[in-house]
C-alpha cells in the first residue's frame, strides 16, 4: 500500500535548470541513486506519442524537457525535475496528458508513490524538495496523502507506513482464507480499517 506524494512548480528563472540539474545529479550520485539527464531542444515543439506494449510504456517522438529524472531504489517510481521552456515542470506523462495525475491542464501535477521500503523514499524526497524548492522555484506546491509533507514528524510517518503495510497484510490473508462468511470477513475488514486508523492517528 503506497502514499501518493503530488508535486508541482514553476523555476524562478528557466536558466536555473542547468544548475538544479547539476546539484541533484550530485544528490544522486552521493546516494547511489539511478539518474538520467534530459537535455532535450526546448525550441521543438512536443511531438510525443506513447504506446503500452508487455506492460511497460514506450515513448517516440520529442518532448522538451530539461532536467533530471531519478530513482532512490529500484522499486520506486521516477521522481522528475524536468521542466518545459517557461520554466514548469513537466514530465513525459504530463506533456501528454497534463490531467494524468491531477485535474489542472494548465499547471499539472507530477506523482511517485512511496511507502514500498518503509519511510525512505518519502523521506528523502521530501528533504530534496525543500531544499530545491527554496532555492529554485517560484512556486512549489505539494500534497502529500501521508501528512507528511505539512507535519514533518518522521517518527508519525514511519508508524503510519507500517499500519499500513500491515493492513495490507492482514487484509491479502483474510481475502485468502476459505473458513470465514461474507458477514465474518465484513465485520474484520470494519475492525482492521478502525484499528489502522486509531494508529495512524498517533
Amino acid at each position: 500500500m503506497g502514499f501518493k506524494l503530488r508535486y508541482r512548480g514553476r523555476l524562478k528563472d528557466p536558466a536555473d535548470v542547468g544548475q538544479l540539474t547539476l546539484e541533484t545529479e550530485d544528490i544522486c550520485r552521493s546516494n547511489g541513486w539511478k539518474y538520467h539527464i534530459w537535455e532535450e531542444d526546448w525550441s521543438i515543439p512536443a511531438d510525443l506519442r506513447s504506446e503500452y506494449v508487455d506492460g511497460v510504456m514506450h515513448y517516440s517522438g520529442h518532448a522538451p524537457i530539461r532536467g533530471i529524472g531519478f530513482m532512490i531504489n529500484d522499486d520506486s517510481e521516477t521522481v522528475w525535475l524536468t521542466f518545459t521552456p517557461d520554466g514548469l515542470l513537466q514530465s513525459l506523462l504530463t506533456i501528454q496528458n497534463p490531467t494524468f495525475t491531477g485535474n489542472s491542464a494548465d499547471y499539472p501535477w507530477q506523482r511517485i508513490k512511496t511507502g514500498f521500503d518503509g519511510a525512505t523514499t518519502h523521506l528523502a524526497v521530501c528533504s530534496l524538495f525543500r531544499y530545491l524548492s527554496g532555492k529554485y522555484f517560484a512556486d512549489f506546491e505539494v500534497s502529500d496523502e501521508s501528512g507528511y509533507w505539512q507535519h514533518g514528524d518522521a517518527e508519525k510517518l514511519t508508524v503510519l507506513i507500517n499500519s499500513a503495510a500491515q493492513l495490507e497484510e492482514e487484509l491479502a490473508a483474510l481475502k485468502a482464507g476459505e473458513t470465514l462468511n461474507k458477514e465474518e470477513k465484513y465485520a474484520i475488514i470494519m475492525r482492521l480499517i478502525k484499528e489502522h486508523g486509531e494508529r495512524s492517528r498517533l
